[in-house]
């Protein structure tokens, strides 16, 4: 068993490198000036439009957008992670200009310092937890992502047991005509014998009709 993972495993890893590099590719492509490497964020305009707001809202709901503004931020530095090898070698075979490259490390120091700006506004709801959000966002990220999995699994299965009942059914409306046309075919063949007997019977009575005369 352990000598069929590693090489799962460093295929897995392959595939995974190369979907990104795939992935930068294409962006790095198309991007024809420079503009926000990642779409604006809302989870963290939401929470500072709930902490600004009046009257205060609860700090339960401070919170919890905090919380999913430290999810964001976490997905987004997995993003660049991942990302980052895949342009580096692009630098270096000049698939990219410099204009890419820049907007990549604004977007660098920009996730940078949503991660210190998170963590010092953790800190003000309670002491040290600053240093626990990021864990906590990854997990329920991990959870969401095998949400999604289990649902995609589902609707995957949903499409496959319809897809197999379409089959049957086709199946067998094929069979039964195809049963129909036999048993037409063998009809129509018993039919033609029985016409050839009675004109083979007709053909001897007037052969012994002929030799009587």
């Amino acid at each position: 068993m352990s000598s069929l993972l590693l090489p799962t495993v460093y295929l897995g890893g392959c595939i995974a490198a190369m979907s990104a590099f795939s992935y930068v590719y294409r962006r790095a492509t198309m991007l024809q000036s420079m503009e926000a490497w990642f779409p604006i964020n809302t989870q963290k305009e939401e929470y500072i439009a709930l902490l600004n707001c009046e009257p205060s809202v609860p700090e339960h709901h401070l919170r919890a957008a905090l919380l999913r503004r430290a999810m964001e931020a976490v997905r987004r530095l997995v993003q660049v992670q991942q990302e980052k090898p895949a342009l580096q070698q692009l630098m270096k075979t000049g698939s990219i200009g410099d204009d890419l490259w820049r907007e990549f490390t604004a977007a660098e120091q920009e996730i940078t310092a949503e991660l210190q700006e998170i963590a010092m506004e953790a800190n003000t709801f309670k002491d040290g937890w600053g240093q626990t959000i990021f864990s906590t966002a990854a997990q329920m990220l991990e959870h969401e992502k095998q949400k999604q999995m289990q649902l995609d699994m589902k609707a995957m299965l949903e499409q496959e047991t319809l897809r197999k009942k379409k089959q049957d059914e086709a199946d067998a409306k094929e069979a039964k005509e195809n049963e129909q046309k036999a048993k037409e075919k063998r009809e129509k063949e018993a039919k033609k014998a029985e016409e050839d007997l009675l004109k083979m019977e007709e053909k001897e009575k007037k052969s012994a009709a002929s030799k009587k005369k």
